[in-house]
């Protein structure tokens, strides 16, 4: 029996621009509905249950759970299914299986990218008189471990990697790569809703991105976001006891040692993914492509407009109000 040749999925420019409008409000949406549905909540429970506290864990729990269990899945079933895909199929890129080689090659840059983008924000708030706003580190001082692991280092690496990597990024296919890759690391950075997580969220944003394109296996970028959640926020959560008491003069010599054990291992990690990034710079340039259209149709269009205005605005608002 004879097979029929694979049909490729090519938007022509007004289908091309209404795949990145679509993205665009998506990732509004997607920061949108936990809101409006804490809102209601809260309403709620002040009217319901007027004694009912809940403790910070639970509202991470909470959070979490109308972030990625119910709003990502909402907008992708309401809105971005409704684009076509191209998929794997552009530009000639086929999926590669999971390796713990290319894991172990990709990890050092993350690291890098992520410490790098968090000490850029410490200079910043120097030079401005003030710390930038840290959420993750205020919410991570005030939570569980337990609640820190379900939800920053499991539930919400899977979920942002589905919604920004896999669901966008396919449906970007009338667009270079390397244009869909910084399309989409800007959604997923401004979407955080806060300049000290853009620093860092937005350069990681874009190696996920070429990591994906390149690969075209999102396993790969899930399971780097677990560990560079797992080591950013839950083992410097599970440490700051140590540090604390490290600070008063109370933790003795194996305490103190531990703690520069781990400092030498992010300087060692890091200075491995500087290596990385320079010998390797070719995995990480610009991904080939023989698509001639123009990012103009990116970012001139409804959703990009809505999107920029409002995320850029909840991050602006949030550096004032915190």
């Amino acid at each position: 029996m004879e097979t029929q040749p694979t049909v490729l999925y090519e938007p022509d420019g007004k289908a091309a621009r209404r795949a990145a409008s679509v993205c665009a409000f998506a990732a509004v949406l997607a920061v949108a509905i936990p809101y409006a549905l804490t809102f209601a909540f809260s309403f709620l429970r002040l009217r319901l249950f007027p004694d009912l506290r809940l403790s910070d864990s639970a509202q991470m729990l909470l959070t979490t759970a109308m972030a990625d269990l119910i709003a990502m899945p909402l907008v992708w079933l309401l809105l971005l299914r409704r684009v076509p895909a191209g998929g794997a199929a552009q530009d000639g890129a086929t999926r590669t299986p999971l390796s713990l080689k290319k894991l172990a090659f990709y990890f050092p840059c993350i690291f890098l990218l992520m410490y790098g983008g968090a000490v850029l924000g410490r200079l910043i708030g120097a030079l401005l008189g003030r710390g930038l706003a840290d959420v993750v580190d205020d919410v991570m001082r005030s939570v569980d471990p337990w609640a820190t692991l379900l939800c920053a280092v499991i539930v919400g690496p899977i979920a942002e990697e589905l919604f920004f990597r896999k669901a966008m990024i396919d449906r970007l296919s009338g667009f270079r790569p390397t244009d869909a890759i910084v399309f989409t690391a800007l959604l997923f950075a401004l979407s955080h809703g806060n300049l000290m997580q853009f620093l860092y969220a937005f350069p990681v944003g874009v190696l996920f991105g070429i990591i994906y394109c390149r690969t075209r296996n999102v396993g790969y970028t899930i399971v780097l976001h677990v560990l560079m959640n797992a080591v950013g926020g839950l083992v410097p959560q599970l440490l700051t006891p140590l540090e604390e008491a490290v600070a008063a003069g109370t933790a003795g010599a194996f305490g103190r040692t531990i703690l520069s054990l781990y400092g030498i291992a992010v300087f060692a990690v890091c200075g491995i993914g500087l290596v990385i990034l320079i010998r390797h710079r070719r995995e990480f340039l610009p991904i080939p492509s023989t698509n001639m259209r123009s990012r103009k149709e990116l970012y001139l269009n409804a959703g990009w407009i809505v999107a920029g205005t409002l995320l850029i605005g909840l991050a602006v608002l949030s550096e004032i109000l915190l």
